[in-house]
């Protein structure tokens, strides 16, 4: 893992082209922080995702498990009806269960740059600490285009992880962000990354191994330290 943190639950944004390696990247991350209490909204039934977490098609299934001490729920969400509806229940049921990690994918698909939904920005803008410190919430998001989701979303990111962006408008915007270049993020190659946390002067830079083991580092994406 590339980022270490202060003991407290995180909000992570992964962005990039299709086959840049983001959902490898965010399956290794869980897999490192291992959450004992994981909800996925996985908006296109990625088969990538089979191994994140149980799906689930029945709504009141899903939210059943999601009630259980230890879970790892993974909502396929159905085309055929409302989306927008979906993803606001589905933030409901994260913040009504709490002490939680909740991976969205696609999340340019339920949010734009100037709205986002109330459910998910409760839990975005809150959701690191509430009810009176008993519950929280780490939040993992992924995207192809960090112009196309909410900006509440992008600052509050404890990290933001990016391979590389197709459109100039979206690299010129972290470059601004970062003091970089935006050829560095065009010109990326697949699966090589660079990586902003809040916490650490400048930016980080790497490629994805998909061979090294790497020892998981604390706190993750999991539960706070």
């Amino acid at each position: 893992m590339a980022f270490t943190v202060s003991a407290k639950a995180l909000t992570v944004a992964a962005f990039g082209a299709r086959g840049t390696g983001k959902t490898a990247w965010i399956r290794q991350q869980l897999a490192s922080a291992a959450p004992p209490r994981l909800m996925v909204w996985d908006f296109k039934h990625d088969a990538s995702l089979r191994d994140v977490g149980t799906p689930y098609a029945d709504w009141r299934a899903f939210v059943s498990a999601c009630g259980r001490p230890a879970f790892r729920a993974r909502w396929l969400v159905d085309q055929g009806r409302d989306v927008h509806q979906q993803f606001e229940a589905f933030c409901r049921v994260a913040w009504a269960a709490g002490c939680l990690t909740m991976f969205v994918d696609e999340l340019p698909e339920v949010t734009r740059a100037n709205r986002a939904p109330p459910a998910w920005r409760r839990c975005v803008n809150v959701g690191r600490d509430y009810d009176g410190g008993t519950k929280w919430l780490s939040i993992i998001a992924a995207g192809q285009r960090p112009t196309e989701v909410d900006k509440s979303f992008l600052s509050n990111c404890d990290v933001i992880h990016t391979g590389r962006l197709a459109y100039a408008e979206d690299a010129r915007m972290f470059a601004r962000m970062w003091g970089i270049d935006p050829a560095e993020i065009t010109n990326l190659p697949d699966l090589a990354w660079i990586e902003k946390q809040a916490s650490v002067a400048g930016v980080q830079r790497g490629t994805l191994d998909f061979e090294k083991k790497r020892r998981p580092r604390k706190p993750t994406v999991g539960a706070p330290a």
